[in-house]
């Protein structure tokens, strides 16, 4: 039973998630989303992407460079136009005394050329 009160003092994990009803691949930042006021475009196909950083003890913040990541590579990819329609981002982190690993995911639609 100490053990077990003890391994989850050593490990916690969190989820965060955000919805967002369209994503300018070129102009998203995750700290302060703003929505694009743009022409009426429709859902096409669903698009699913994700990406995990690890970090040892205090060698690099996995959280930052996952967001980065996530800001400038993975969403302009996602899709072949800029725009991402009725997405949704979750965020998981998972931590241990000397171990971090932040994982971010993100489910959509590309919208009907």
């Amino acid at each position: 039973m100490k053990y077990l009160i003890l391994s989850l003092l050593l490990i916690s994990c969190t989820q965060k998630y955000q919805t967002y009803h369209i994503i300018d691949a070129n102009n998203f930042d995750i700290q302060n989303p703003t929505t694009p006021i743009t022409k009426k475009m429709y859902p096409a196909r669903k698009v699913t992407q994700s990406n995990c950083e690890d970090q040892w003890l205090f060698n690099s913040n996995a959280q930052k460079e996952n967001q980065r990541y996530v800001q400038n590579s993975m969403i302009k990819r996602i899709c072949e136009t800029p725009y991402l329609l009725n997405a949704r981002l979750t965020e998981t982190w998972w931590t241990t005394i000397i171990y971090s690993r932040s994982c971010f995911k993100i489910e959509g639609y590309c919208p009907k050329k």
